[in-house]
């Protein structure tokens, strides 16, 4: 596209004046070669911006939460460890197409042989679950819910196996656009569309909502292992009859001469008995599954096939998490595209479906789920998994505790465990905060510990000088080794915020500013094209699937809670009498800022079945669900409902914690 000679004047007086130039002259400057076809839409980005950050998200470090293994959780010879991933998804898959964090490097990236994600729809509707509670309300709609998939699904395509499948499930409100994007990114993969029929879910006079959909894009080099339809129906073997030739059934047929019925057998054998003649007649006629699969039981054996679930039908336990999907579902999903040992990825954790399948089914799995609500029932799954129900035979248990497998959080970290991991292991891990590539090099007898966009950074050694902050004495010591040789430059130096002694974000001293990466990390504007943001956890139910995203990374503050256990008779009362969050974020909205108390509260999980050990949650109370009392928030359980003792977690919305037992 040629640009005329007074859009060229007009760019080059930008370009000298140091002025931005508009978005409507990227796309001329930078044309895009069209494919044959795509989807258009407004704030859709380059896949080469994304990749390059662009977006003001970028990869971040991962830090270890919980790590189960040993006798319990039987180890993989070579140290994997299945992974839960507390975090924005986007930023995880970030970090896993950078492939440079020590607990994922070399394990994830290219080594994906099956992604299956199963995101809000992207609809204004409150969808209801079997319990009745509403299932999701999303923020998010049109070309913004369209490109918030997209780019997730660009760095999807980046770190999956070159023999590997994904599949997205989606319904009819937004499942148009996303295939014409997914038609985009994985052009070169074979296309399976697959009907869930899945009972009637909507409501109304105008065809009534019955299925979903879920789109399979599969390399031309992936696994594929078609499973089995049940075999004849019921329909057939209910009308069976025996001759001299063996079993069969009848059929008519429309002719000239009116309606003729034609014997079909099913076994050659007349000395079998019907069920002989039918198990028979069923391992000679295998056939693989066809592209609508069945929910309901009834439904399925009219079509031969396996029923895969429902919500009204269903072999699986219930966690009560709205939107679960069945088991049965996944491991159809799960079987036919990967083998055993194989990795399967879920992006929008919720339930941990897709951890549960795999975990029985013999493959490796990571879940990724911004939500607290997620993080507790995906960890109580697994934890829990040797009592529920065997895929194979649903009627039994599953009777095996899970493999080996860890917690990890992104983006918002466990401030006093960064600090007690270590010096050589807190180096790392902030040099993943900071994007900082660690590598010790000297400047005029100065030692530093890497750099960051080319300019040297020092990571404050805490551990070692314990009576000595980050003063004016701390960079006067730098400048005098590094004279002249910093000047008009920067240098970079990260330090807990306790033990800094300047207010502001950087300090200038001999032409050189030394800027401060501050642990709890303040935002620099002058670093960062974007603000960072948290996730804001719901404080409803309805909230729980609303589509956000975090930005950058910060480190939690913990609320305070006042509350106390009481026993009154047959009920037990956890009495909530205050609560402050000790969020003091510069990125807060200003409605929240004006919010105190019991306003900034999220959720309350509880763990009613407490004796020591791992928090198991049996409950989760948002604040809207929360009953008032005064001033106070109480929740009541039976006395006989309740264990030897009781673990809480208060979360407020900006994903803090506050643990508390209580003892009986």
């Amino acid at each position: 596209m040629m640009l005329s000679k007074a859009e060229k004047d007009f760019l080059i007086d930008l370009l000298e004046r140091g002025e931005s130039i508009p978005e409507d002259f990227k796309h001329k400057l930078f044309p895009i070669a069209h494919r044959e076809y795509e989807l258009v839409y407004g704030g859709k980005m380059r896949r080469e911006d994304l990749l390059a950050d662009e977006d003001g998200s970028f990869a971040v470090s991962l830090q270890a939460g919980r790590i189960f293994e040993g006798e319990d959780h039987p180890p993989f010879e070579d140290g994997w460890r299945n992974l839960i991933v507390y975090g924005d998804n986007l930023q995880f898959l970030k970090t896993v197409y950078r492939d440079e964090d020590p607990f994922i490097r070399g394990r994830l990236k290219g080594k994906v042989k099956l992604i299956y994600i199963d995101p809000p729809f992207a609809t204004s509707d409150s969808f209801q679950s079997r319990e009745g509670a509403q299932a999701y309300q999303d923020k998010k709609k049109g070309a913004e819910f369209v490109e918030y998939l997209r780019r997730r699904l660009i760095l999807a395509r980046e770190i999956l196996a070159e023999d590997g499948s994904i599949y997205i499930h989606l319904d009819a409100k937004m499942g148009h656009y996303i295939k014409v994007v997914m038609d985009e990114i994985f052009a070169s993969f074979e296309f399976s569309e697959i009907v869930w029929l899945c009972g009637l879910m909507g409501s109304g006079e105008f065809f009534p909502k019955a299925h979903e959909t879920i789109y399979c894009y599969r390399s031309k080099t992936a696994a594929f292992h078609p499973q089995n339809r049940l075999g004849l129906s019921k329909r057939i073997t209910g009308a069976l009859s025996r001759d001299e030739g063996g079993w069969y059934y009848t059929r008519g047929r429309e002719s000239s001469g009116g309606r003729t019925w034609l014997k079909t057998y099913i076994s050659e054998d007349p000395g079998l008995t019907k069920e002989e003649a039918v198990q028979a007649a069923n391992r000679s006629r295998t056939q693989p599954v066809w592209s609508v699969w069945i929910g309901k039981k009834e439904i399925a054996e009219a079509y031969n096939d396996y029923p895969v679930g429902t919500y009204a039908y269903t072999s699986q336990d219930s966690t009560g998490y709205p939107t679960q999907k069945p088991e049965l579902l996944l491991k159809r999903i799960i079987l036919s595209s990967t083998s055993p040992d194989d990795v399967v990825l879920d992006f929008f954790g919720g339930s941990g479906t897709v951890a549960a399948a795999a975990e029985k089914l013999g493959r490796r799995w990571v879940s990724c789920d911004i939500g607290k609500l997620s993080l507790f029932t995906v960890q109580k799954r697994i934890l829990q998994i040797q009592s529920s129900k065997d895929l194979s035979r649903p009627q039994r248990t599953y009777g095996r505790p899970s493999r080996a497998f860890m917690t990890l959080s992104l983006g918002s970290y466990d401030l006093k465990a960064a600090l007690e991991m270590g010096y050589d292991k807190y180096k790392k891990f902030v040099s993943g905060l900071f994007d900082i590539d660690l590598k010790d090099h000297r400047i005029g007898g100065y030692s530093f510990d890497g750099k960051k966009d080319g300019c040297p950074v020092v990571i404050f050694n805490y551990d070692k000088y314990k009576d000595t902050n980050v003063d004016e004495a701390f960079l006067e010591d730098i400048a005098t080794h590094v004279g002249n040789r910093l000047s008009g430059s920067r240098v970079y130096i990260v330090t807990p915020t306790t033990r800094l002694d300047f207010l502001a974000d950087y300090e200038e001293v001999n032409r050189t500013r030394y800027y401060f990466l501050k642990i709890p990390y303040q935002t620099i504007k002058e670093l960062h094209g974007t603000d960072f943001k948290k996730y804001r956890q719901p404080q409803s139910k309805s909230g729980v699937n609303a589509l956000d995203e975090s930005i950058g990374f910060s480190f939690n503050r913990n609320p305070t809670v006042r509350s106390a256990l009481k026993v009154d008779g047959e009920r037990v009362r956890i009495v909530i009498e205050s609560f402050s969050s000790g969020e003091l974020s510069s990125e807060k909205t200003a409605e929240e800022k004006k919010k105190q108390g019991f306003d900034l509260l999220s959720a309350v999980y509880v763990d009613r079945n407490y004796s020591g050990g791992e928090f198991l949650m049996t409950d989760a109370f948002f604040a809207d669900e929360l009953k008032c009392e005064g001033e106070a928030r109480v929740i009541e359980f039976a006395r006989e409902a309740v264990g030897p003792g009781i673990m809480v977690v208060y979360t407020d919305i900006f994903g803090n914690d506050m643990t508390e037992s209580f003892s009986l």
